[in-house]
C-alpha cells in the first residue's frame, strides 16, 4: 500500500506544488498524467524519497519514509523501490551484470545471479550479460533500466516518461514489460507521463493540472 496526504513542495518562494492524495493498493497499477511543468518528476522524487515534502507523508506499507532520514531512506529505498529514470542511469565502467549486482549491494542484499540471469532473461537481455551500457542500444537501454528497476523486487516500481522517446509498437512493448515485471514481483505500478498513448493500457489514472502548481508573484 502506497498512500500520500497532504503532500506539498516547493523549490523556492515563488515555485511551490500541491499534490493530489493518493491511495495505491498492494500490486495496483496508476498512470498519472500532465504536461511538462506540472511537477509531475517532483510528485515521483516525493513518492520515492529523493525529495523531502514541506508538508504532509507519504507511506509506503507502514512506513513513512518523509520522516526516514540519510543512510535508512537510502537503505529502505534500495530495497523497497525501483525507479525507471526517463534517462537510464547507468555506471558506465560496469557491466550490465555488475551494475545490477550493484544495486543488490547498495540495498544491503546478498549478490543474487540467478536473480539476475532470470530478470535479463525475462527481458530479452539475458545475452547482454557482460555488455558495458554503451555498447546498448536506445531499446536496450530502456529494458536494462526496467531490470535495475526490478531486481530487488521491491514493493515499489516508480517510472518517469518511459515511453516518451518511442514509437507506438516500442511504447507499448515497455508498457507491458513494466506490467509483467509488477505482477512478477508483485509490486505496487506507479508510471508519470504527459504520453496520452499509455491511457488505455491502465483502468486507473489520474491528471495533474496546472491547479497544483502554485506559482506566487515576486
Amino acid at each position: 500500500m502506497i498512500t500520500t496526504r497532504s503532500v506539498s513542495f516547493e523549490y523556492n518562494e515563488n515555485n511551490q506544488f500541491e499534490f493530489p492524495d493518493l491511495s495505491v493498493s498492494e500490486g495496483s497499477e496508476l498512470l498519472i498524467l500532465g504536461e511538462s511543468g506540472i511537477g509531475k518528476t517532483t510528485f515521483l522524487h516525493l513518492i520515492a524519497g529523493l525529495l523531502k515534502p514541506k508538508t504532509g507523508n507519504i507511506k509506503i506499507g507502514e512506513t513513512d519514509i518523509s520522516k526516514l532520514t540519510g543512510r535508512q531512506l537510502d537503505i529502505f529505498r534500495g530495497a523497497n523501490v525501483g525507479i525507471v529514470f526517463q534517462r537510464p542511469h547507468f555506471i558506465q565502467a560496469l557491466t550490465l551484470e555488475e551494475n545490477l549486482g550493484m544495486i543488490q549491494y547498495l540495498a544491503q542484499k546478498p549478490h543474487d545471479s540467478y536473480q539476475i540471469k532470470k530478470v535479463l532473461d525475462d527481458l530479452g537481455l539475458l545475452g547482454k550479460l557482460k555488455s558495458y551500457p554503451r555498447q546498448l542500444s536506445q531499446g536496450e537501454q530502456q529494458r536494462a533500466a526496467i531490470a535495475l528497476a526490478v531486481i530487488n523486487r521491491p514493493k515499489l516500481i516508480l517510472a518517469d516518461e518511459p515511453t516518451a522517446a518511442l514509437d507506438d509498437k516500442n511504447c507499448q512493448r515497455v508498457v507491458a514489460l513494466l506490467k509483467d515485471q509488477t505482477k512478477k514481483s508483485k509490486s505496487s505500478l506507479i508510471i508519470i507521463t504527459h504520453d496520452q498513448r499509455l491511457k488505455s493500457a491502465f483502468t486507473v489514472s489520474i491528471t495533474l493540472s496546472e491547479q497544483n502548481k502554485v506559482v506566487i508573484p515576486i
